[in-house]
């Protein structure tokens, strides 16, 4: 029940993330913004994130899951309705920061509830299961987006991505708040001692900060860089918008297949490194062909193999953080993902005006994939020292 309590809330902040990326071309003619302004709003987005990962877990301990994971809601609302009705740049803007904030009381709460109930018996898998709701909110907004903008306007289609969380709000304030159970049930046994606002040790800490750029690089320069970008340069070759965007939206559609596959397998084998390393490495190949080989389609289809990495990295904190260092940990993590989330599709869109050409995006974002196992090598290397000192070695 609260995995799908989760599902369903992580999937809107993907329906709406996407949403800007979906009508770049109806932002660029009607609101004359550039594609820098556009990377902007789109890294604006989870650059909220960095401030907030901390705090929005410190909340949660406060008010309980359920009631973050509501707040959150409510501002993709919010968001999602500034965004439809705002006619300036910084109109969108602050809709669009809103919505990202939104999205932190979202994300964080959902991932200590999962960490909280499956550390140690199949992670990589549950967390897989909670990542896939991000590429079928994102696969449904490319797919779905643009056809009504054809059948209405591009306000009407943001709009329906307010709308969505609403519905959400809804099914949320029906269910119990099985989050906030988990933490009675966790908690010790003097009520009156509260645990620190900062708890972590100082390796952990630096643990967590060097693998913390692996999921951002992954994701986002990979994935959501990809996905935004991709069609900009199916259209410049005379491709129609919802045709463009369809045929890279089939990425996100074969995600929601292959990312529980990945969690599973990852779980089932114990080739948590080699899985990751060999689909970032698979992926970037495949998405540097796109711009010079075609069919399309086929270098689409394999630059899947990403999502063999996403149960792994999403479970990576949960190897070295422990239960009083959880929250912290888990939010410093959030906070590393989000920076980079904040700021590559930023670069992204500089690149595209500087460049005048969608394609060297794409390689940015192969580039990107080919750096996150470095990221993972990094914090595996401090992982392995700190076990050395604890048998004083």
């Amino acid at each position: 029940m609260v995995l799908a309590i989760v599902f369903l809330a992580r999937t809107c902040i993907g329906f709406q993330f996407i949403a800007v990326a979906a009508q770049m071309p109806q932002l660029r003619a009607e609101l004359h913004f550039d594609y820098s302004q556009i990377g902007i709003l789109l890294g604006v987005f989870m650059i909220a994130g960095a401030l907030l990962s901390l705090p929005s877990g410190m909340i949660a301990n406060r008010l309980g899951d359920r009631r973050t994971i509501q707040i959150g809601l409510v501002a993709l609302i919010a968001g999602g309705a500034i965004l439809g009705s705002g006619e300036t740049f910084h109109a969108a803007l602050i809709g669009r920061v809103i919505g990202g904030f939104g999205a932190v009381f979202i994300t964080v709460p959902a991932a200590k509830i999962l960490t909280d109930w499956f550390v140690g018996k199949e992670m990589a898998t549950a967390m897989s299961v909670l990542g896939v709701a991000w590429p079928v909110g994102i696969a449904v907004g490319m797919s779905l987006l643009p056809f009504i903008n054809v059948w209405s306007d591009w306000r009407v289609a943001v709009y329906v991505t307010a709308a969505a969380p609403a519905l959400a709000m809804l099914l949320v304030s029906t269910l119990p708040a099985p989050g906030e159970r988990t933490e009675a049930e966790s908690a010790p046994a003097n009520p009156v001692a509260r645990p620190p606002l900062w708890s972590i040790q100082p390796r952990e800490f630096w643990i967590i900060l060097a693998g913390g750029a692996a999921w951002p690089l992954m994701s986002t320069g990979g994935y959501v860089v990809f996905s935004s970008y991709a069609p900009v340069m199916l259209i410049d070759r005379g491709i129609p918008h919802t045709t463009a965007a369809l045929v890279i939206s089939l990425l996100s559609w074969l995600l929601i297949v292959i990312i529980p596959l990945g969690g599973y397998l990852t779980d089932r084998t114990g080739k948590k490194d080699l899985m990751f390393w060999g689909g970032c490495l698979a992926a970037a190949a495949a998405i540097a062909m796109v711009p010079v080989m075609d069919p399309v389609e086929l270098w689409v289809v394999l630059s899947a193999f990403l999502g063999f990495t996403v149960g792994m990295v999403m479970a990576l904190p949960g190897e070295v953080l422990s239960p009083k260092s959880r929250a912290t940990g888990l939010g410093l993590y959030y906070t590393v993902y989000y920076i980079g989330t904040g700021v590559l599709p930023a670069i992204a869109g500089w690149i595209q005006d500087t460049m005048g050409s969608a394609a060297f995006v794409i390689w940015f974002s192969a580039a990107c994939l080919a750096l996150a196992p470095f990221s993972l090598l990094a914090f595996r290397i401090l992982q392995y020292r700190w076990k050395l000192g604890d048998r004083g070695w």
